[in-house]
């Protein structure tokens, strides 16, 4: 690799800031232009500045050809998203690309579908520099509350408008969760670790309300008349439980984030008492509701387990290498 040097002197900008300039030609082959973010580390005594979207990386392009159904169109639009294309281009069917591109269009922020002659082109305009990821997971975490809050006042009211909304909240829920891990794949270099503990977090709270959702259906199915109190408590326990879990790691709080571990199997236990409440005729929905939240728990304990890997990152001290000099006083 060629290494080019030149020398600049420090320079004030404005009142209280201080700047270096870069060659313009060292911009252009990194493809970085006013406005565009960069992010500057301190390596040691070395200051390291590299453009957040890393043109020298992977490319940002992609050409896929297929002549598969609309289900492996769409999970291959779907997966290009979250690997971070902004451009993919699709051969294959045109019907077939419309309608797996129609189908998740809603559920993919920023993205676009363009026709030409012999391919299509899928054009994603999010910038994932502008996207906070916390902020998205708290979102994530809103949604989830309010699906738990119109579960539980179905199954109190038996309003079956409720279910539906549910169903609607999921939607929404994709939606974040696809952004989520496009943002974590595109920026996962600037902190690698935390980009897992972000993953584990999107990823359950996402399966969190797909468990819900589920639930959602097989009540739409069999409308229950038995036990519909005894359930909603159970799971109103799960609700506090899981959210809990959500916000040990949002806020780093490492004594709730305790709580979540040490209550698990009492709150697997817990679900399982359904199974001795006598609702006849109810086998189904109960075995359904006792897995769900059972697999609800697991999940929030998950979630607290990287609460506690975020808090030791943020305690930890790096080891103090010991130089050249120091070993030879030594000897």
């Amino acid at each position: 690799m060629r290494v080019s040097s030149i020398y600049r002197r420090v320079i004030r900008i404005g009142e209280k800031s201080i700047g270096i300039t870069l060659p313009k030609r060292w911009l252009d082959v990194l493809s970085v232009g006013v406005g565009d973010v960069v992010e500057i580390s301190l390596v040691g005594k070395v200051i390291v500045v590299k453009p957040v979207t890393q043109v020298g990386g992977e490319t940002n392009e992609v050409t896929i050809s297929l002549g598969g159904s609309i289900d492996e169109t769409t999970r291959v639009i779907i997966a290009s998203y979250i690997e971070g294309y902004d451009n993919v281009e699709v051969i294959g069917q045109k019907d077939v690309i419309r309608k797996a591109f129609s189908s998740v269009e809603k559920k993919l922020p920023g993205s676009l579908m363009l026709e030409g002659d012999g391919s299509v082109l899928i054009k994603v305009a999010t910038s994932e520099t502008n996207v906070d990821l916390n902020e998205v997971i708290n979102s994530m975490a809103n949604i989830l509350n309010s699906m738990f809050s119109k579960f539980i006042d179905y199954l109190e009211t038996n309003k079956e408008d409720l279910l539906k909304e549910v169903l609607e909240l999921d939607d929404q829920m994709d939606k974040l969760y696809f952004l989520a891990l496009r943002t974590i794949k595109k920026l996962s270099f600037r902190d690698p670790k935390r980009a897992i503990d972000d993953t584990i977090v999107v990823k359950n709270l996402e399966h969190a309300a797909d468990a819900l959702d589920r639930l959602s259906n097989a009540f739409m199915r069999v409308q229950a008349t038995q036990c519909r109190h005894e359930i909603s408590e159970k799971l109103r326990d799960v609700w506090t439980y899981i959210m809990k879990a959500v916000y040990s790691y949002l806020d780093n709080s490492i004594n709730n984030a305790l709580k979540v571990l040490l209550d698990r199997e009492r709150m697997l236990n817990n679900m399982l008492e359904l199974a001795n409440m006598g609702c006849t005729g109810l086998s189904g929905l109960l075995t359904a509701s006792i897995h769900e939240g059972q697999l609800m728990v697991a999940l929030a304990a998950d979630i607290a387990e990287a609460a506690f890997s975020r808090h030791v990152r943020s305690i930890a001290k790096p080891a103090r290498i010991v130089t050249g000099e120091e070993l030879n006083s030594e000897e």
